[in-house]
């Protein structure tokens, strides 16, 4: 029988080395091997695969070769219970910043812990958190309202609800000054000295004094020093980090047996704690069903839109404001060809608008929303977050906001101006209206959000914004007739707007004399009424599938930057 050998859990890496396809060395046979209670810092020049090894040791990318183990146990093939015991704070916030701290917090509980906590259990692990990281007394001011290093310590937070025994930082320091910076490295020393392994990559040399461990990598992933801080420098025989790291730009010294003697002493050293003999694995922790998942986000989507006051005042504004251009628009016959006495333009003319209208609400309500929380995304997906209950709560909270909006901005439009003269099926034409135009704004949304999961950025949206609603104002049907023509008519069918106006025509009456054209989607009957509808509803969930899969692509293209 063998007898595990007693001490602190160990945490090691093996000659990890990651290829890229085009065979280019990312990480060249990195190893190393720390105690629990061991604080690690990673630094290096741009392009020595400091972000590689991230995520080679995270296990989100995992190396071409080599071993990564927690207590005996490997990460790679275990990675389905072991990955909960792993904490990751990307150098991007992963706060909604309009949120409280406390808020925030309470949030990621409800998703990342055991569902069947109380949650007086779960406040109660908010609290401990809030105190480990010193934030007690910022708990209930707004994340936007911190320090830089305050809300650095926020995201740290989040991961320490789960109480990993593994915590990996990127650039916890970046854009902070060095007192800020100072004060976040000693907070990483009081994470590491309870029992953690923590390791942390820098720019940052100003605090290494604070680690137990320096891993110092040059370029192409090898690895240059690994020991003490405090022999860094002698290693390097320079004074300062800033000669160190132009050390590193010659290649004459980066032979293996220069580097031998300094790294493998070191790597002997922490080696010589015996590994442990691997635990039978253990299941991993429940985590909340994707229902579950899905109400706890729709209550912090609603609770980030609340709290946003400028964006609730867009929401309640823009509906307003296309209204009001919508009723500056000559003619006052509104929708009724009774009262138009033949002149069929205004009436057309104010379908387009009331069309066009919701399809830029809803785009401009979803284009950022994916794409803004990108990072955020990443990291509860990695931690067990249901691709499915995440996208759903977006276009069930936004899809709720268009239809209000669209609703308002119709009787807003038509206040004042005479109705359809007749209805198909709900037996007032004004309903019958509002209830297409909310469908437009609806699938509109939702295919922006397909648009925002497959941007990298958000400086990308603002054209296709203007794509998006351009496109429905020529192939909506309501500028030139489409029926017939071949390639336009088809291209059509893909665009929201058009069975939008084709519903409101056929409510309005427009196939019918005096006005001219023959649409066989506009046929006045309930019948086509609901197939124009219908396909409305097709295609909102075909964008949804599609926002799926630009949501997944984004995510495997890479997992956690």
């Amino acid at each position: 029988m063998v007898t595990p050998p007693s001490g602190p859990p160990v945490f090691s890496a093996r000659n990890l080395k990651v290829t890229t396809k085009a065979g280019v060395q990312l990480l060249d046979d990195v190893s190393i091997t720390v105690p629990s209670g061991t604080l690690v810092g990673v630094i290096g020049p741009s392009g020595a695969g400091k972000s590689t090894l991230l995520g080679a040791l995270t296990g989100l990318q995992p190396a071409t070769r080599g071993q990564v183990t927690w207590n005996g146990r490997d990460l790679y093939t275990e990675y389905a219970q072991l990955r909960f015991l792993v904490g990751l704070v990307p150098q991007e916030d992963i706060l909604h910043r309009q949120l409280t701290v406390r808020r925030a917090l309470q949030f990621a509980a409800r998703l990342r812990l055991p569902p069947d906590m109380r949650s007086a259990e779960r406040d109660q692990r908010v609290d401990e958190v809030l105190a480990e990281v010193d934030l007690t007394s910022q708990a209930d001011q707004r994340i936007d309202s911190l320090s830089g290093g305050q809300r650095k310590r926020t995201s740290i937070a989040l991961e320490l609800l789960t109480a990993p025994r593994l915590l990996f930082l990127d650039e916890p320091t970046s854009g902070l000054d060095p007192g800020l910076d100072r004060q976040v490295m000693e907070s990483l020393r009081s994470l590491a000295d309870c029992d953690r392994v923590v390791l942390v990559v820098t720019h940052s040399v100003l605090a290494l004094d604070e680690c137990d461990r320096v891993l110092v990598l040059a370029r192409g992933g090898r690895v240059a020093f690994f020991g003490p801080p405090a022999e860094v420098l002698p290693f390097f025989g320079v004074d300062d980090y800033p000669s160190a790291f132009a050390a590193l730009e010659d290649e004459t010294w980066v032979d293996r047996n220069a580097r031998a003697s300094a790294h493998d002493a070191y790597a002997g050293r922490t080696t010589s704690v015996q590994v442990p003999v691997p635990a039978a694995a253990a299941p991993p922790p429940q985590r909340a069903a994707p229902a579950r998942q899905l109400w706890t986000l729709i209550r912090r989507n609603i609770a980030v839109v609340a709290a946003d006051r400028l964006f609730v005042m867009l929401l309640i504004g823009m509906p307003m404001l296309l209204a009001l251009m919508a009723q500056a628009f000559p003619g006052r016959a509104g929708l009724s060809l009774s009262e138009a006495q033949g002149d069929v333009n205004q009436v057309q003319q104010r379908l387009v608008v009331l069309v066009v209208g919701a399809a830029l609400m809803g785009t401009a309500l979803s284009i950022r929303e994916l794409v803004g929380e990108r990072p955020i995304y990443r990291r509860e997906r990695a931690v067990g977050l249901s691709p499915a209950a995440y996208l759903l709560s977006k276009a069930v909270v936004l899809g709720v906001l268009v239809a209000c909006q669209c609703v308002v901005f119709t009787v807003l439009a038509l206040l004042g101006l005479p109705g359809p003269d007749d209805a198909l099926l709900l037996g007032d034409g004004r309903v019958e209206v509002a209830v297409a135009i909310a469908a437009v704004g609806v699938a509109m949304a939702v295919a922006a959000l397909a648009v925002s999961g497959a941007v990298t950025s958000t400086e990308q949206t603002m054209p296709a914004l203007v794509a998006m609603v351009m496109s429905q104002l020529i192939l909506c049907g309501g500028l030139f007739p489409l029926a017939g023509r071949d390639g336009l008519e088809q291209v059509s069918w893909l665009l929201p707007a058009r069975f939008g106006y084709a519903a409101t025509a056929a409510t309005v009456g427009l196939q019918q004399p005096p006005a001219p054209g023959i649409d066989p989607l506009f046929d006045p009957t309930a019948g086509q009424w609901l197939m124009d509808l219908g396909l409305l509803g097709v295609q909102a969930l075909a964008f949804l599938g599609l926002a799926a899969w630009t949501v997944h692509v984004s995510v495997t293209r890479n997992p956690w930057r």
